[in-house]
């Protein structure tokens, strides 16, 4: 940029300044800080694929592997954790505090009165806090278009992964399709009902299609909220979603799914997306995509087998109310009445923990959640770990209230799926761990403002060629304008005369 010497009147080139010889360098650290936050998102990524296809992993692919396997993603949870501290992102808030408190205390707790077993208590302490920080990294990582794009690739993937269940569905549980875990030849699925077993599609157990369709719903909500899904896309993922009920035979999926839509439908009508136009896509894609699926030969023995399991499971403990809503009431309470004051141990009420223990499969002392805690904290730990999972549920809450006081409602679904999940879900499972934290962190980051977390920014090569347009446009300026206030008068007053 050139500028008037007000001693000569000539027009001489300014020496840099030390902002323009630190603009570079300053464009060099943001470009820096992005590579980490892209790293950051990368892992994510993985971890997300490693949940999906864990199963897989231990029962096909590599079965003799399928121990070590059941924690491979805790390096991955490691490296995002390094690569966070090291930007600088790594959450800092009084539940991550408390996770490191609680998390210290229970390894204390059991080594020295509880099963003093420390690879127990430390596989008990990775189940309970270990991944915890993570809903916070994927909250503040996650942008809303990273969102967008990760439920719209799941949504395409929620397709063959319901045809891979109707595979199952008529195999044989010798078949390669239900192999079980390790390479069992016995098969994956559990009981079903009319001799159909429950497939587990690329899970080890049941338990991941019926955590998996359940965030699958969310996911589609999410989208029609926001105005991000084609028809095609709307009318075979919702197809798919729909169609797992019967071929999976499970009623925690058919009651996940149920939340989710009920929340979906919820957010559609309180955010303002609620349009004729979009009911009737609704209908006509979902329609059209259960009618498509239908045809393939044998869906009616699906819809039997769903039915008679859940009618035999109803009939025998009283009604549809007693057997879903008093077995949550029961669960939640049953496990106060008959709980230790110093408690066995963090880690022993689980599979692993029973394997490592005793040598033997179980769930130990409690297979519900509740009971699994207060049966390994007692009466000292066991209320305050409950506490911290309700705090979790809480700031997720909070953050979707937060959301729908600018009339976005689109985290909803994932709130009240992981309300189900963080309460509820059995953290000593692999599976139950990794759907109840990434739903946790989707429903933090679907609830962040769309504007947040941009990953446009501004190259340093286009701020120097904004520099020169405008050097261009100053050098481009009449010449009289260029003159110094000296000269520009003497010529004024040469003019006049």
């Amino acid at each position: 940029m050139l500028r008037d010497d007000r001693s000569t009147g000539y027009r001489v080139s300014p020496s840099p300044t030390r902002t323009d010889r630190r603009g570079p360098r300053a464009g060099k650290g943001t470009q820096s800080s992005s590579g980490r936050t892209g790293q950051i998102r990368f892992w994510i990524c993985v971890y997300l694929v490693l949940w999906l296809i864990e199963g897989g992993l231990r029962r096909w692919i590599l079965p003799s592997l399928a121990t070590p396997l059941l924690v491979v993603r805790d390096p991955v949870v490691l490296v995002i954790y390094w690569l966070t501290l090291r930007s600088g992102m790594f959450p800092k808030n009084n539940l991550i505090t408390a996770t490191l408190f609680l998390g210290a205390v229970s390894w204390f707790f059991a080594v020295t009165l509880g099963h003093m077993d420390p690879l127990v208590a430390s596989y008990g302490v990775r189940c309970d806090f270990f991944h915890v920080p993570l809903i916070f990294v994927m909250g503040r990582v996650l942008t809303r278009s990273d969102v967008d794009s990760i439920c719209r690739t799941a949504l395409w993937v929620s397709i063959p992964f319901t045809l891979l269940l109707i595979a199952q569905f008529y195999s044989p549980q010798s078949s390669f399709l239900n192999r079980g875990v390790g390479g069992d030849l016995s098969g994956a699925g559990f009981s079903g009902a009319l001799g159909r077993f429950r497939p587990p599609g690329t899970f080890s157990f049941i338990n991941g299609p019926a955590s998996l369709y359940p965030m699958l719903c969310c996911a589609w909500f999410y989208l029609v909220c926001r105005r991000k899904i084609s028809l095609l896309l709307m009318g075979l993922s919702g197809g798919a979603i729909l169609l797992a009920i019967p071929f999976s035979i499970s009623r925690s999926l058919f009651i996940g799914e149920l939340v989710a839509i009920c929340f979906g439908v919820a957010a559609i009508g309180f955010g303002g997306a609620m349009s004729f136009k979009l009911v009737f896509r609704s209908l006509l894609g979902g329609g059209v995509a259960i009618a498509l699926f239908c045809c393939i030969p044998g869906t009616s023995e699906a819809f039997a087998a769903f039915a008679d399991r859940w009618e035999k499971s109803t009939t025998n403990r009283g009604g549809v109310q007693e057997a879903i809503v008093g077995r949550v009431v029961e669960g939640l309470l049953q496990p106060f009445s008959n709980m230790p004051v110093i408690g066995y141990g963090s880690g022993i009420s689980t599979i692993v923990g029973q394997k490592l223990a005793t040598g033997t499969r179980g769930f130990g002392y409690s297979e519900g959640e509740w009971g699994r805690i207060l049966m390994e904290g007692g009466l000292v730990l066991g209320p305050l770990v409950l506490g911290y999972r309700i705090s979790i549920l809480c700031v997720l809450a909070l953050a979707t209230c937060r959301a729908a006081l600018r009339r976005d409602w689109c985290s909803l679904p994932f709130l009240a799926v992981s309300a189900q999940m963080i309460l509820l879900g059995q953290w000593g499972q692999a599976t139950s761990l990794g759907a109840s934290i990434i739903t946790g962190g989707f429903c933090l980051a679907a609830s962040r403002p769309a504007g947040v977390g941009s990953r446009r920014r501004k190259s340093p090569t286009r701020n120097r060629r904004s520099a020169r347009r405008v050097s261009r446009r100053r050098d481009q300026t009449p010449h009289f304008q260029n003159r110094a206030p000296g000269v520009q008068a003497a010529e004024a007053t040469s003019g006049r005369n």
